[in-house]
């Protein structure tokens, strides 16, 4: 019981702190440790999109012609 009530209170907590860092702009990605550990290319790649897809988002419309 106590740690069903703890999880859920650091899930709520979490989603409340992510709500904060979008509304501010920032993007939030969230690893677990061993995912990171495991499948670290994977997590790298997943910044990387990240990143790049904030990038596209920031130019204006006429610099996204090629």
């Amino acid at each position: 019981d106590y740690w069903i009530k703890k999880i859920e209170r650091n899930r709520t907590r979490d989603w409340e702190n992510d709500k904060k860092l979008l509304f501010l702009g920032y993007t939030v990605i969230h690893f677990w440790g061993q995912d990171i550990l495991k499948r670290t290319d994977e997590c790298l790649q997943v910044i990387e999109d990240a990143i790049w897809d904030n990038k596209l988002n920031s130019l204006p419309d006429d610099d996204l012609e090629l």
